[in-house]
């Protein structure tokens, strides 16, 4: 089978072609807080090079709000007009190791923090402020970060790549919020 994957939750996003688990093509695009409009060029290119893939799988965060949504629109759109299957799973599986931590940046003076062991997540993704985070590392495994405001971890984003590797931990295609979205009153 082969999967077409996306994952924009961070700073750079991603799209890559998998067969057989074997990877065909990935390309890797800034994509800042989601406002960067190149996941559109990437997906066109690597879509009209590869139109044989049979289902499509897309990071559900945690990241940004707008990288999420765009990026799972883009793929319900795709997998819609092709009538492909569409699979969802959290991008802090994005990554090569089986075991490690992953933090980042979650606003508003918090962070997320997530651990993998063995593959999975460990336990759900938590949202705790930096001093915790620093207290909960633990530096004999890798420990990736999002963004690089903490000291500690070595920033790196995940990878479309990797996702695909653990399809059979995905689900629905619904974007994974940590906290409720931040909506301004109009004022009268």
């Amino acid at each position: 089978m082969k999967t077409l994957v996306i994952e924009c939750s961070s700073g750079n996003g991603s799209v890559a072609v998998l067969e057989g688990g074997q990877l065909v093509q990935e390309r890797v695009f800034n994509n800042p807080r989601g406002r960067g409009g190149e996941l559109f060029s990437v997906l066109e290119a690597i879509v009209r090079a590869h139109t044989d893939f049979t289902r499509v799988l897309v990071g559900t965060g945690p990241g940004s709000y707008n990288a999420l949504r765009a990026s799972i629109a883009a793929a319900w759109g795709i997998a819609r007009a092709r009538g492909i299957p569409l699979h969802g799973i959290c991008s802090l599986l994005g990554y090569s190791p089986t075991d490690y931590d992953v933090i980042g940046d979650a606003r508003a003076g918090q962070w997320f923090l997530g651990r993998i062991r063995g593959g999975s997540l460990a336990k759900p993704v938590e949202l705790l402020r930096a001093q915790e985070v620093r207290e909960l590392i633990d530096g004999s495994i890798p420990v990736f970060s999002t963004s690089d405001l903490l000291v500690s971890a070595t920033t790196q984003y995940p990878a479309a790549a990797s996702l695909a590797l653990r399809l059979d931990q995905s689900g629905p295609a619904e974007p994974l919020y940590l906290k409720p979205p931040h909506i301004t009153t109009p004022t009268k």
